[in-house]
């Protein structure tokens, strides 16, 4: 616990630090954060923040009994899709960096769910694909997960859900569809 007079000290050499430092006076601090007209609650920014952790959170409920990441689902569901990809590719398709798309492979594998193996062409390339247990564990969470967006886009109507979606891939600077291109 502080003494009094060592309250007065910090609180004495807080000030002068913040003298020297050239710092503002709260109120002018207070005058230039209201003039930058920044808002929180309608930053951009945050807003998505905030609708991702209702997504999760969504996600989580309905899928909560297969301990899976959203990140792991798309990649299962993108593997599924293709049959069989390279993890680059698959990282492309799924918007996951190269280390975070190797981390989720990784447990994918760990897991018996999919299995990786060198591209006859290239052997630089590692060729993932679902085991016959990682297509049994995903075909029904395929279901699940278009749950998920129900429930995320459920305070809208089917008008605003539509708008919402283009808006969304616009703001995204992804398309609606995903590009046919090979590897």
């Amino acid at each position: 616990m502080l003494t009094a007079a060592k309250k007065r000290r910090t609180a004495t050499g807080e000030k002068a630090e913040a003298v020297e430092a050239g710092s503002l006076s709260l109120k002018e601090v207070k005058r230039r954060f209201t003039a930058s007209h920044y808002d929180l609650l309608t930053h951009p920014a945050h807003v998505i923040r905030r609708a991702h952790q209702r997504a999760s959170m969504c996600f989580q409920e309905v899928v909560a009994e297969k301990n899976l990441t959203p990140t792991q689902m798309a990649a299962l569901a993108t593997i599924m899709k293709h049959g069989e990809l390279s993890q680059n590719r698959l990282g492309r398709l799924t918007a996951m960096d190269p280390s975070t798309i190797s981390i989720v492979v990784r447990k994918l594998l760990k897991l018996g769910l999919a299995v990786r193996s060198n591209a006859a062409h290239d052997q630089r390339l590692s060729i993932i694909r679902l085991t016959n247990k990682g297509v049994r564990y995903t075909l029904p969470l395929l279901a699940q997960s278009v749950e998920v967006g129900r429930r995320v886009l459920a305070p809208l109507t089917p008008e605003e859900r539509q708008v919402f979606m283009e808006l969304l891939h616009k703001v995204a600077g992804t398309p609606a569809s995903e590009p046919e291109t090979d590897d």
